[in-house]
């Protein structure tokens, strides 16, 4: 007698299977309305990197972000988005480096009209979010530098846009995620090196789909397998994140969106600079004794972690990109802090440094509760994780005994993102040399995931389009996108990267 044997579909068929059928009319109207501002925000960020002297060498090397080759355009693209830490966060990762430039160069070349164009931006989103949230419990601090996500990313919005078929999407998939370069965090922080660490995985993932499409075989369990993606990468690998909720739970919704650049974790406190700033006036360094940023452990762990590569002056843009006191100490003088602030003479600005140095990092556990308790960066897992989670070591060396009352306090995981939130939040006290004590605190950053954000998210990215150069009326267009035929939506993008 013979019997059937069912054999269940691997992580990645099971994805592409749901992300290759996803269209325009299947995503729900505020995860369209998510995405056009994480466009938006992308060429923002693209912008703003074309007129860094770093951002000008790239498109010396390889050509400019609009050029035909849409394989190149994406390479370069995503290394503008990367370069001044100006892209989007979501739970988990930066997945608009491949999502949202491969499909940009996909709908420039191959004709997509502005409903297509989100809906790949979507549904890259969605599965490189997924991917990086299976591996988030593993060494932590990785985030633009995790090159799974920007190999998933490029991949997925590639072969959703060109309409692949399923063994082309499991085989790109497949060859895409089974080879990882791991950048190196001396590299990253002391030289140019980040914008390559997106913009590298992004090609490898691109001729991946090419030699997917002319048959060459990728493996299937490239996730699950007990020597795959996840158990590489993760100390608590969680497979079931990669599927969990496909078509309801939308990590789109997740979207942190950047009005200044760098970390995300530094975000809140340089929203405190600023608002001490417009309260009373820009502070000479001179009359500054201390500031003191009372922040979450993530803030203070990415301090710590930089701390030995900041050279005051000579300090390269990735390091301050990543540097509590040189983002406070601009704001605090200077009343702003953009990408002109990580320009050479920027940089060089000794009084910056003086300041800088005078920025403590101090954590703050009842912020640190607050951080774990958000969907992102890291509460979702955390939940998704429950007793698993006591396995991870970072955990544990943050929390020691603590570990487990605050995975208890969690509660379960979250059916749905339509409430996500970050909250990396922090306390910003300014003592002065007359006496005085300045006092600004702030839960989360304007432009966090977060009720405020899912309100504000066109206005806050309408801001940043215009403040890098942008024209009104390619914005206007970009809020419309949806309403635009191939050719349309081609001009428009093409028109957005137009740096004059």
């Amino acid at each position: 007698m013979t019997r059937a044997t069912t054999f269940a579909a691997s992580l990645s068929t099971t994805l592409a299977r749901w992300a290759r059928e996803v269209t325009y009319d299947d995503i729900p109207r505020d995860t369209i309305a998510a995405a056009r501002s994480q466009l938006i925000s992308n060429l923002a960020a693209v912008r703003a990197s074309l007129g860094h002297p770093a951002g000008r060498r790239i498109v010396a090397a390889f050509g400019p972000p609009a050029q035909s080759d849409p394989t190149r355009a994406a390479y370069v693209l995503a290394a503008l988005a990367t370069m001044l830490d100006f892209d989007e966060v979501a739970f988990a990762g930066h997945p608009s480096a491949g999502a949202v430039n491969v499909a940009v160069t996909e709908a420039r070349r191959n004709g997509l009209d502005g409903r297509a164009l989100l809906a790949t931006i979507v549904a890259a989103t969605e599965c490189a979010s997924r991917i990086t949230a299976a591996t988030i419990l593993s060494v932590f601090f990785r985030g633009q530098t995790n090159m799974h996500t920007h190999l998933a990313s490029a991949a997925v919005a590639r072969l959703h846009a060109r309409g692949a078929s399923l063994p082309e999407w499991t085989a790109g998939l497949g060859l895409a995620l089974g080879t990882l370069a791991v950048p190196l965090h001396h590299g990253v922080v002391t030289s140019d090196l980040k914008a390559l660490s997106a913009a590298a995985p992004v090609r490898m993932a691109l001729d991946a789909c090419d030699a997917a499409r002319h048959g060459l075989s990728g493996p299937d369990t490239v996730l699950e397998h007990h020597e795959g993606l996840l158990a590489h990468l993760s100390e608590v690998p969680l497979p079931e994140v990669v599927t969990a909720g496909l078509g309801t739970r939308w990590h789109t919704n997740t979207l942190t969106y950047k009005r200044f650049p760098g970390s995300a974790y530094l975000h809140s406190a340089i929203d405190c600079a600023e608002r001490l700033c417009r309260a009373h006036d820009r502070l000479d360094p001179d009359r500054v004794e201390r500031v003191v940023v009372h922040a979450n452990l993530l803030t203070w762990q990415l301090q710590r972690k930089v701390a030995g590569d900041l050279a005051g002056p000579r300090t390269t843009v990735s390091a301050a990109t990543l540097s509590v006191g040189y983002g406070i100490a601009t704001m605090l003088m200077n009343g702003a802090f953009g990408p002109v602030d990580l320009d050479p003479a920027g940089i060089a600005d000794e009084r910056r440094w003086a300041l800088a140095d005078k920025v403590t990092v101090e954590h703050d556990w009842d912020l640190s509760l607050r951080m774990a308790r958000a969907t992102s960066p890291l509460g979702a897992a955390l939940r998704q994780a429950g007793e698993r989670a006591l396995a991870w070591s970072d955990l544990l060396a943050w929390c020691g005994d603590d570990a487990r009352g605050l995975l208890d306090g969690l509660g379960g995981p979250e059916e749905t993102f339509d409430q996500a939130t970050m909250a990396i939040g922090a306390r910003v006290v300014v003592e002065l040399a007359d006496g005085r004590v300045l006092v600004e605190a702030a839960d989360s950053a304007i432009g966090q995931a977060g009720p405020a954000t899912r309100r504000d998210h066109p206005a806050i990215v309408r801001e940043k389009f215009l403040a890098t150069g942008g024209s009104a009326a390619v914005l206007t267009a970009l809020e419309h996108v949806d309403e635009l035929d191939p050719p349309a939506t081609a001009a428009v993008l093409t028109e957005a990267l137009a740096v004059r």
